[in-house]
């Protein structure tokens, strides 16, 4: 879990060379250990998943002993879980995570302070890694570009004063896959996964946000508004900074049955028909999608509803594209 540990496995991807298995478990534990400052908590299952698929659950639960032995990591009792555990980074365990240079642009884990109030607020992060999981196992199947850290959990984006003028994804996906005229495409997307402790016109409200990032374009330093320059096109998206197409929107949601779903699928197609939105949505696509369907039948299947008309769906999530009008 150092540097030179990291150098070793770039030097082997260039080489084509197989790691010793005493490498291969150091690289796996620094895996461990990253994915836990990256999303503050997951089940031993989820992390065996993530980074060692090949192996078995007890192998895992012993990385996950060794690292509480060495003050990294605690385990506490999920409730309602059937005593199921969920690991997450000691203060320790975060300092030297926070150390690692794949980690540098990622933001310290909230470490919990009375643990009886924090198992209470982990299962939205748990949801996420499910997210996270169904990517991965999906693109592990067909051969695509995604590994455990092409997922980034919460990057802030500010666009405006106060907390209104701020979203925060639960995710920013990293997708790579060959596209049917054999071009080789990276696919961006915010992921929001939902799961039904807010209400519906709450989660609909969360469009408009992006939309008003979407639309931010402040004028370059030294420029004032009003000249001649400013109205001939001075102004640039301030997510042109960032990234060069906006990021698709999808949306995961969890905890409710068909009609819930549907409900809130509802809420969201309205949302997307006020103008605000609507403006964005003829050029970013968007979708939404019941995350225990893309469990069962993963991620890239027709399971993806088109939010601005949800009777064109389902669709795979690359196949989702801006409106026509």
């Amino acid at each position: 879990m150092t540097t030179s540990t990291t150098r070793a496995t770039r030097r082997r991807a260039r080489t084509g060379a197989e790691p010793d298995s005493e490498t291969r478990e150091i690289e796996i534990t620094w895996a461990v250990v990253a994915s836990l400052f990256q999303f503050r908590i997951a089940t031993a299952e989820q992390l065996r998943r993530l980074h060692a698929p090949d192996s078995s659950i007890e192998k895992m639960r012993g990385r996950l002993r060794g690292l509480r032995d060495r003050g990294m990591a605690e385990e506490l009792v999920l409730p309602r879980s059937g005593r199921a555990k969920g690991w997450f980074l000691t203060e320790h365990g975060a300092r030297i995570a926070a150390a690692f240079p794949e980690l540098a642009d990622i933001p310290a884990p909230r470490l919990p302070g009375d643990r009886e109030a924090f198992k209470f607020t982990l299962y939205h992060q748990l949801a996420v890694v499910r997210t996270h999981l169904v990517f991965l196992a999906d693109a592990r199947h067909r051969g695509d570009s995604y590994g455990p850290f092409d997922f980034v959990p919460e990057v802030t984006h500010r666009f405006a004063e106060g907390k209104e003028g701020t979203v925060r994804p639960d995710g920013l996906l990293h997708y790579g896959r060959t596209a049917a005229d054999g071009a080789r495409r990276v696919n961006l997307a915010f992921v929001e996964v939902d799961r039904a402790t807010m209400g519906g016109p709450r989660l609909a409200a969360k469009l408009n946000a992006y939309a008003r990032y979407w639309a931010t374009a402040p004028l370059p330093a030294g420029m004032r508004a009003g000249t001649i320059e400013a109205v001939q096109g001075g102004r640039k998206p301030l997510w042109e900074r960032r990234y060069p197409a906006f990021p698709r929107l999808l949306f995961v949601l969890t905890g409710t049955g068909q009609a819930g779903f549907a409900n809130r699928a509802n809420d969201l197609e309205t949302a997307a028909h006020t103008p605000y939105v609507a403006k964005m949505l003829r050029s970013v696509p968007a979708g939404v999608a019941k995350l225990e369907d893309l469990e069962a039948e993963g991620a890239g299947a027709d399971n993806w509803w088109p939010i601005a008309d949800l009777d064109d769906g389902p669709v795979p999530w690359w196949e989702l594209t801006g409106t026509k009008s």
